[in-house]
């Protein structure tokens, strides 16, 4: 199929505001395992980028933004529900080592691990502010 205009070629970052910039910090580095990276020196206010393969996430500081960190609180009662939720989706490695830094960190898994229909095995969890983060991978091949 051809198109015309616009031709994206990759993702590249999503914005998230946050309440505590620390407690993010060690959410994405910490538990994620993504690694903090140099912002540009104009970026004069409170912020943080991290950063694995092409994942990037720009973090800003609540006190320097227009809007509340999160997004409203949804708690729908069916797990089709849950996954249709707005989420940010992260491809590991290894779903079941995911699962066990998740637990060792005291994150709650509030849906999965579950098959998602394709083969893949996935899994959902919150992050400090309420932001929904999907973790899944392929089986083994």
């Amino acid at each position: 199929m051809s198109h015309e205009g616009i031709r994206i070629t990759d993702l590249n970052h999503i914005s998230l505001i946050v309440n505590d910039l620390k407690a993010s910090g060690e959410f994405y580095g910490g538990v994620l395992g993504m690694d903090e990276v140099p912002r540009p020196p104009s970026f004069d206010f409170d912020g943080a980028w991290y950063r694995h393969g092409s994942a990037e996430l720009h973090l800003i500081q609540r006190n320097e933004a227009k809007q509340d960190a999160g997004d409203l609180p949804s708690y729908p009662e069916t797990e089709v529900g849950k996954s249709r939720a707005r989420h940010i989706g992260f491809a590991v490695e290894d779903l079941d080592e995911a699962i066990r830094v998740l637990n060792a960190k005291g994150v709650e898994i509030v849906l999965g691990p579950r098959p998602r229909g394709d083969g893949v095995i996935q899994m959902y969890c919150y992050d400090p502010d309420g932001h929904m983060i999907e973790l899944h991978s392929w089986p083994p091949d």
